[in-house]
């Protein structure tokens, strides 16, 4: 008698953790792609349907997938900056945490409008607090650097993120500025001073940029300067 061969779907086996690897996985290595159920479910070896049993919707995957970026960006920092100064423990965690959205661009673009309040996004939280509160801020203020990093890091590195997913190949070094626009610079008498430095910027340029301006009026207010 011929014995029925034994079947290959492993949907007994997934789980929350197994299936937020798989995403992790996919993102990393097909940057320029929209993640999908679908493309899940071929990624665990089962029907996509069987995902749903562990998360309600997408949406409920990019949130989990987001928290473990969020903890990983922390934990990467704690290994190799946990005893600096409060702006460097900053400056290598939003570093870190830029990166993971550029290496994740299906998790990292979404991540402006998309709020976890999971355990990786609360750690990360409580770490930029604590670095601020560290600075030796007024306590309004540990809030207000709080907002402004927070906001800015989010809103760039979705944005970088999703530049990335239309280049996968640019690496965040996509023009500022597009070349076009310097062929109508005329009559602008500030373009014309600075085209040669606005040619040269992209968005990581832009990023740095950015976070040092905002980090840089935190340490003008801090009681414990670098």
């Amino acid at each position: 008698m011929v014995q029925p061969a034994q079947s290959t779907d492993r949907r007994t086996r997934l789980d929350p953790a197994t299936i937020i690897d798989a995403v992790l996985r996919i993102s990393s290595q097909e940057l320029g792609e929209r993640l999908t159920v679908r493309r899940l479910g071929q990624e665990l070896e089962v029907d996509a349907t069987a995902v749903y049993r562990h998360f309600r919707n997408r949406d409920a995957i990019v949130r989990a997938a987001l928290d473990q970026l969020f903890m990983m960006s922390v934990e990467r920092t704690l290994k190799t900056a946990r005893d600096h100064h409060w702006r460097a423990r900053l400056e290598a965690y939003l570093n870190e945490l830029l990166k993971a959205f550029m290496q994740h661009p299906s998790v990292g673009s979404e991540s402006f409008a998309t709020d976890t309040y999971g355990p990786g996004e609360l750690k990360a939280i409580e770490f930029v607090l604590q670095c601020l509160t560290d600075a030796g801020l007024a306590e309004d203020r540990v809030v207000h650097y709080y907002a402004a990093l927070e906001s800015y890091t989010l809103a760039l590195g979705a944005g970088i993120a999703v530049e990335i997913q239309r280049l996968p190949d640019s690496e965040g070094h996509d023009p500022w500025i597009s070349p076009r626009v310097f062929t109508r610079i005329t009559g602008h008498p500030l373009l014309e001073k600075h085209h040669a430095a606005l040619q040269n910027l992209d968005s990581l340029k832009a990023f740095q940029a950015g976070l040092a301006a905002i980090l840089d009026s935190a340490e003008r207010e801090s009681s414990k300067p670098a």
